[in-house]
C-alpha cells in the first residue's frame, strides 16, 4: 500500500476524483489500494486548501529566476526559455526547472495580479 507521502500527484488527483463522485473512501481503498489514512489525509487536503498536489519538498528551495528573467518568458515555449536563460546567465536550467518556475507563478498569483499579467493556461506550453 502506498503511504500518503509516496502518492503522486496523479494518485493524489484519482483519489481526490473518486471521493468527488461519492466513493465510500474504503471502496477506493479496496478499489485501487491505497490505505484509508492516505485517502482520508488526501481528500482532506483538497477540501481545505483546494490543491490536490504535494509540494512540500519544495518549500525550501531558492528562487531560480529573478523578476527581470520573469518578464521575458511569459509567452515562450519552455524549451526556448530554458535556451534563452541558459546563453543569458553563468546557470544552466533545465526544461523541468523551468516549468516547475512558470507552475510557482501561477500558483502564486490571485486573480487581480493575473489581470495584469498576459498567462496563457499551462496547457498551451509545449515541452
Amino acid at each position: 500500500m502506498a503511504g500518503y507521502q509516496d502518492l503522486s500527484n496523479f494518485e493524489r488527483g484519482f483519489i481526490v476524483g473518486a471521493r468527488e463522485m461519492r466513493h465510500s473512501i474504503s471502496e477506493v481503498a479496496m478499489k485501487f489500494g491505497y490505505s484509508h489514512t492516505a485517502i482520508s489525509r488526501v481528500y482532506y487536503e483538497y477540501r481545505v486548501s483546494g490543491k490536490t498536489s504535494n509540494l512540500r519538498h519544495r518549500r525550501d528551495q531558492k528562487k531560480t529566476l529573478k523578476e527581470h528573467d520573469l518578464k521575458r518568458v511569459r509567452r515562450a515555449t519552455l524549451p526556448q526559455i530554458a535556451a534563452d536563460i541558459n546563453a543569458a546567465t553563468l546557470r544552466n536550467m533545465s526544461v523541468q526547472n523551468v516549468e516547475r518556475t512558470i507552475i510557482d507563478m501561477v500558483d502564486s498569483c490571485t486573480v487581480v495580479d493575473c489581470t495584469a499579467h498576459s498567462f496563457r493556461p499551462l496547457s498551451h506550453y509545449t515541452v
